[in-house]
């Protein structure tokens, strides 16, 4: 279920949505489509669900799996855990930073350079 040529910005369906658990079989009701939708809900959902989700590789495994985007994954498996006590939130703060630079990355770089074109043209 792979998709190799995947665009990391696309919205995906609900049922390949990544869904939020606090433990296993335990839903909190949030589920995220998009590279963005996960951006906000990482600053929102619980710390126990932020764990539960990074400890197992989740948040990778998903980014990878179903949004093509093997860099973001990667750079996601490279944060370390602080002390315990601050895990869960030190955890929340580097994947909000990792999201929100790799979501800058790729909306600069989707959008084409302007060289010349109509704004050109219909000024003369």
């Amino acid at each position: 279920n792979v998709n190799k040529g995947g665009c990391p910005l696309r919205v995906v369906s609900s049922d390949q949505g990544f869904h939020f658990y606090r433990a296993t079989d335990c839903y909190i009701g949030v589920t995220c489509c998009s590279l963005e939708e996960l951006a906000e809900a990482i600053n929102e959902v619980c710390s126990d669900a932020i764990l539960f989700h990074y400890e197992r590789g989740d948040f990778q495994n998903w980014i990878r799996d179903v949004l093509g985007d093997v860099k973001l994954a990667q750079s996601i498996d490279e944060i370390k855990m602080c002390t315990r006590q601050l895990s869960a939130e030190c955890c929340r703060e580097e994947l909000a930073e990792r999201l929100r630079i790799r979501i800058f990355q790729l909306e600069t770089k989707e959008v084409p350079p302007f060289f010349g074109g109509e704004e050109e043209n219909s000024a003369r």
